[in-house]
């Protein structure tokens, strides 16, 4: 729970909010995060939030700019704003918000070389191996990795039934045979259940943390000599990258990656944002000819 005391003046609505939160049944971090994101603003307009006007929510995101606070932390703090005067409180004032563009920050790409080098260095472990090579050659989300159960493989047909954190990035990824090969030594280490965790937790019934799976593949990269910082993220979005080097198309890296649109896609590419979409077109292609010229075998 927040450990900040609700200001009196605000204590009425909070309570509206954490009751409607509640009955959402958001989980404990989701939770914290609308809680504390709200907290902070009417700390911040320092009046009661029936009070609130539109001119406070943009006081409030100009003081985040210039706390350097990140443009994905911004969003989360306006949906979580939104949502608590909205919804909780029935009040109508972002209909003249302007809300900031999402700015996108294309992620890092590890070169094949560096790639074979931290999978090299993994195999000492088959949990290790394994963790990266879901990443890199399944494509697979931290999220997905770890809640991940022997049931959802089918070594028969080659596939991995994904369930996603978000219901809509559900799909069924085929295992090349790399993948395939790292899978079946981690297999006859541990043996497979079908309701078991592919990577169980410290308790019964739970599974390891994204935090402790970052740190597992950060400090392997260290180790390996990689000197880029590397995350799991990196690894899915390298294999995007180097499938594009290949030849692959976007709509292919789309499915690939699980992403509900192509422009989601399109934001892994080097290139400028807001373009006319004539203008976009031909960035595109020029950033493919680059990701060809350079990661291509």
């Amino acid at each position: 729970m927040i450990e900040t005391e609700v200001p009196r003046k605000n204590k009425a609505s909070f309570e509206k909010l954490i009751k409607v939160i509640r009955q959402r049944n958001y989980k404990k971090a989701t939770e914290y995060t609308y809680l504390r994101y709200n907290l902070d603003f009417l700390l911040f307009a320092n009046k009661p939030a029936e009070k609130v006007v539109t001119k406070d929510i943009e006081k409030y995101i100009d003081h985040l700019r210039k706390k350097k606070v990140s443009s994905s932390t911004i969003q989360i703090n306006i949906s979580s704003l939104k949502m608590f005067f909205e919804e909780v409180l029935d009040m109508n004032i972002f209909e003249d918000f302007r809300r900031p563009a999402r700015e996108y920050k294309t992620p890092k790409v590890l070169s094949q070389k560096d790639i074979s080098i931290l999978l090299d260095f993994a195999s000492e472990s088959n949990r290790s191996h394994l963790l990266c090579a879901l990443a890199y050659f399944g494509g697979l989300r931290v999220g997905e990795i770890i809640r991940l159960k022997w049931g959802q493989f089918d070594l028969t047909k080659r596939t991995i039934k994904v369930d996603s954190p978000i219901p809509t990035q559900n799909r069924i990824v085929l295992m090349d045979a790399e993948l395939q090969k790292v899978l079946k030594k981690f297999e006859k280490e541990v043996g497979t259940e079908k309701s078991a965790f592919l990577f169980p937790g410290k308790y019964a019934g739970t599974h390891l943390t994204s935090r402790n799976v970052e740190r597992l593949v950060g400090d392997l990269a260290k180790a390996a000599g990689i000197k880029a910082q590397v995350t799991l993220f990196t690894l899915r979005h390298s294999r995007a990258i180097h499938q594009l080097a290949e030849g692959k198309s976007l709509e292919d890296i789309r499915d690939f990656l699980g992403h509900k649109s192509l422009a989601t896609t399109e934001s892994y590419l080097p290139i400028r944002k807001n373009l006319r979409p004539q203008v976009r077109q031909k960035h595109i292609q020029d950033a493919l000819k680059e990701i060809k010229r350079k990661y291509k075998y």
